[in-house]
């Protein structure tokens, strides 16, 4: 009798996962847009002053680190989605 109670909670629980599934695919969708735009729109700001010679080479070799390709740009904005955004922001800083 005990075991059908925890059973029906679990049931109604696993239920609300699956009807969720929808919306955390939109959710999903979503974030990586935002992601890719920012991700673009960082490497192109900073693609001119990555190329520009009279700047430190250390300094450009930091930001290129994190910025450099669409695919760091992307990386280092899913780690500032996710709160690592401390060595990248203090990296342009």
């Amino acid at each position: 009798v005990k075991m059908s109670k925890y059973l029906a909670s679990l049931q109604l629980l696993l239920k609300c996962i699956a009807s969720s599934w929808s919306m955390l695919f939109y959710s999903f969708t979503i974030f990586t847009v935002i992601q890719c735009v920012a991700a673009m729109a960082l490497s192109m700001s900073l693609g001119g002053w990555l190329s520009d010679e009279s700047v430190d080479i250390e300094s450009r070799r930091k930001v290129f680190r994190f910025f450099g390709t669409f695919t760091k740009s992307m990386l280092t904005m899913f780690e500032v989605l996710f709160a690592n955004w401390a060595p990248s922001c203090r990296t342009l800083i």
